[in-house]
């Protein structure tokens, strides 16, 4: 027998570069939180919070390059302490929730910078339109959750965009157009779920607003 073909096979299974070990990672919306803030006339930043829906993250620990996000808000979900206040957010003056329920954000690349932090690069789609939206965030720890038992990946982020920019520009001169976010995070894995993540989305600003 010829040892030659056996030995180049093992040689070729050594050498050859394990595929990535991208995994499946959904939200716990129990420990997902949205948190925004906007000027109220020059006095303050008001406040306002919103519950996170479906979410998946596409995610190999060791290559933040292959990372993929996919999240999903219920604006209905809005919380600003004051019922008549909600209303009126809730309402045609601005997000219109009644016409566009969810709000949607998806990644087209993720950055790895130094110290756990990086940078997401996607698209975020509010009131009927899409724009280019980058999060900054930090992955604060990946290990097991001692009381779940779970694989748990747990992140802080921030972003800004202006509201105008999603057609929500009436009364500008008392709420601000610049809007504030702060995300703090938790995925766990799914070991059962596929691996493949959806198509990447093209980089390009896109507008679906229906005038």
């Amino acid at each position: 027998m010829c040892r030659r073909p056996l030995l180049a096979l093992a040689f070729l299974s050594v050498a050859a570069p394990t595929a990535a070990a991208v995994e499946v990672w959904r939200i716990d919306p129990v420990h997902t939180q949205i948190l925004f803030s906007i000027d109220h006339q020059g006095f303050n930043q008001s406040l306002g919070l919103f519950k996170a829906g479906a979410g998946t993250l596409w995610f190999d620990p060791d290559d933040w390059s292959t990372a993929r996000l996919e999240v999903s808000v219920d604006t209905g979900s809005l919380l600003l302490g004051d019922a008549k206040w909600e209303e009126t957010v809730r309402s045609w003056r601005f997000l219109d929730t009644g016409r566009w329920p969810q709000a949607h954000y998806r990644s087209i690349r993720v950055e790895r910078q130094a110290d756990g932090s990086g940078l997401v690069h996607g698209e975020f789609e509010l009131h009927g339109r899409k724009q280019p939206l980058d999060i900054a965030f930090t992955l604060n720890k990946l290990a097991n959750d001692p009381y779940s038992f779970r694989r748990t990946a747990g992140f802080s982020a921030g972003a800004t965009f202006r509201r105008s920019d999603y057609g929500m520009d009436k009364v500008l001169s008392a709420v601000g157009d610049t809007v504030t976010l702060r995300l703090e995070a938790a995925f766990v894995r799914d070991r059962g779920a596929s691996d493949e993540p959806p198509p990447i989305p093209t980089e390009e600003k896109t507008d679906a607003a229906d005038e």
